[in-house]
């Protein structure tokens, strides 16, 4: 396998040798307890990047609706799953709640027809930042908004991403 690196957000890179990696879709969340590259394409859907700082723990998913309007369907494509099952996995897989940081991405209104205060990618955006400040973890990144999309590649381990409009 040939080693090479990405560049950081904050500069530098970060060599990928050696890392699992793993791709979401749209509903899907993944808990890495070793050091793994996980990647996603965003829109209007939110991305959060969690991990525990000292333990090299964490996760991210990848959700399309803030909350389920009605039923009993507990899907990940639902913001408050999405969030409460990363929470709750990344905790058995032995990270600690006040350890905890946040990187969010996603949210665009990648539509013009559909440009409003309160599209679909800016109501994402605020349930994921208003369930990390109730769970008091810290969001040392919140990438939301705007009309393009975006690659996002999070380091498990390191909390480090690469991100690019598309």
């Amino acid at each position: 396998m040939t080693a090479y690196a990405l560049p950081l957000e904050g500069g530098g890179t970060m060599p990928e040798s050696g890392r699992e990696r793993r791709h979401l879709q749209p509903g899907q969340l993944f808990v890495a307890e070793r050091p793994t590259v996980i990647t996603t394409i965003l829109g209007s859907c939110v991305a959060v990047c969690l991990w525990d700082r000292h333990k090299g723990i964490g996760g991210m998913n990848h959700f399309m609706l803030p909350m389920n309007a009605g039923g009993a369907v507990t899907s990940l494509r639902f913001g408050n799953m999405a969030m409460e099952q990363l929470v709750t996995k990344l905790r058995g897989a032995g990270a600690r709640l006040p350890n905890l940081r946040a990187r969010v991405f996603g949210g665009a209104c990648m539509f013009k027809a559909m440009q409003s205060p309160d599209h679909l990618g800016a109501k994402n955006s605020m349930l994921a930042l208003e369930d990390l400040a109730r769970r008091g973890i810290e969001i040392v990144q919140a990438e939301v908004g705007g009309t393009r999309g975006r690659k996002l590649v999070f380091y498990s381990d390191t909390g480090a991403v690469w991100t690019n409009l598309i």
